[in-house]
């Protein structure tokens, strides 16, 4: 018998263990793998805890991500035009541009309930073995999905085929199309960045990211 939160923190260590062999590492919540092309990340999600028939009940559930080494590099360029220390690249976030949903839809969240049949607000055995049961399964979809989007080439076709790609869709374009080098799919892009604007000043982030992306080009 055990309460929700340590029931919680070791349902994490398992988590943490079936990450190994795929090669992430690192402390709840988020676990990374570093990639030539960028860093992938498994997480937990935030815990919710709400409350039925008098109990309160532990949601999570985990996700998947991966940052473009491009946009981190970015990112840190920005940084030191700004005055502003580097973030290492186990730290780096963003885009956050695509779905890094595992095949098949978003999963249902977990719940731990307490147990009505014992004293003392216990962890509801049967959602602890239903999670554990689970997780092999959903750590082998968020990984293979994170693993995937940490290529840069399929990061950068996935915003390409968005449908309707707003602004900061088209900024990451552009950044992570600079790898490529110089070209006319490079300027369409930068003109379609400075398109969103309607004849308004592009921003000085958008700025930013064109001044980046020619030279990147450039030297690519």
């Amino acid at each position: 018998m055990v309460k929700p939160d340590p029931a919680l923190r070791r349902l994490m260590r398992d988590t943490a263990k079936l990450l190994q062999p795929y090669g992430f590492h690192g402390d709840e919540p988020r676990w990374v793998r570093i990639e030539a092309g960028g860093v992938a990340s498994v997480g937990r999600t935030r815990i919710s805890r709400t409350w039925s028939a008098g109990q309160q009940v532990v949601g999570f559930g985990l996700y998947s991500s991966a940052t473009p080494a491009a946009w981190w590099e970015f990112g840190n360029w920005r940084n030191a035009r700004m005055g502003l220390p580097p973030v290492p690249l186990e730290d780096a976030t963003g885009p956050d541009l695509v779905d890094t949903g595992p095949p098949g839809g978003p999963e249902p969240v977990w719940s731990l309930r307490i147990d009505p049949d014992r004293p003392g607000g216990h962890a509801l055995q049967h959602d602890i073995d239903t999670i554990r049961d689970e997780l092999p399964r959903r750590v082998h979809a968020h990984a293979r999905r994170a693993l995937q989007l940490a290529d840069p080439g399929r990061y950068l076709d996935e915003l390409l085929r968005q449908p309707d790609p707003r602004l900061g869709t088209w900024e990451a374009i552009v950044v992570l199309l600079a790898e490529r080098g110089p070209g006319p799919d490079l300027e369409d892009a930068i003109g379609r960045l400075r398109q969103c604007f309607a004849g308004r000043e592009p921003s000085g982030y958008a700025h930013d990211i064109i001044e980046f992306a020619q030279a990147r080009a450039l030297s690519a």
